[in-house]
């Protein structure tokens, strides 16, 4: 059994069989020429938070919408992919700031940013700790509660849970992440114990 995840990433409450070996995690988000939009070349000196909802529940609750909503006034960079089923214009006007795109490979956008918001998706979550990067996760279905409670306990993430999905919930968790170190250095902990397993 390979498991893409670090060991310490594992919940101790379901442990993995004796056969299983931990790999280092492979963002396989590319399948083709993409690349970054121009504009990231020209990113203000400011923390750059990425939000994504990933593309199998970009649509769900107006999730999105309510991320934009609660963080694009505050003293960021808030990019945003919608997916590439959502025109981005539908989001309406933003500030300078606020880019809204379909789809940027996060493999390429990650070494740009400080913080994520997102599904909880297993890919976008280990891409991002493989990145260091402390997360806002707001889980909706799948494996992303379990990935939401495993980062909360771990201490790289935030959870939005369900009731609570308001723009006022992301503008707080977002503050306190980026006014926090300690998540930023428990998510570094984790992508050094990644860089460190072997490849596939």
């Amino acid at each position: 059994l390979l498991s893409p995840v670090p060991t310490s990433y594992q919940d101790p409450s379901a442990p993995l069989p004796p056969t299983a070996y931990a790999v280092r995690h492979v963002a396989f988000d590319r399948s083709g020429e993409e690349s970054l939009p121009a504009w990231v070349g020209e990113l203000a000196d400011r923390p750059v938070v990425y939000a994504t909802m990933g593309t199998a529940f970009n649509r769900v609750g107006s999730i999105l919408e309510t991320i934009v909503a609660g963080i694009r006034d505050e003293p960021i960079t808030l990019i945003v992919t919608t997916g590439r089923d959502q025109d981005p214009a539908a989001f309406g006007l933003q500030p300078p700031h606020v880019h809204l795109e379909r789809y940027v490979p996060q493999s390429l956008l990650f070494p740009r940013c400080d913080l994520v918001v997102t599904h909880g998706g297993t890919g976008t979550v280990m891409t991002a700790l493989s990145h260091g990067l402390p997360l806002v996760i707001v889980p909706v279905f799948s494996d992303q509660p379990d990935n939401a409670r495993r980062c909360e306990q771990l201490g790289v993430a935030k959870v939005i849970a369900p009731d609570d999905r308001t723009p006022e919930a992301f503008r707080h968790a977002v503050r306190a992440m980026l006014q926090d170190p300690s998540y930023r250095r428990n998510a570094e902990g984790l992508r050094e114990e990644m860089q460190a397993l072997p490849g596939l």
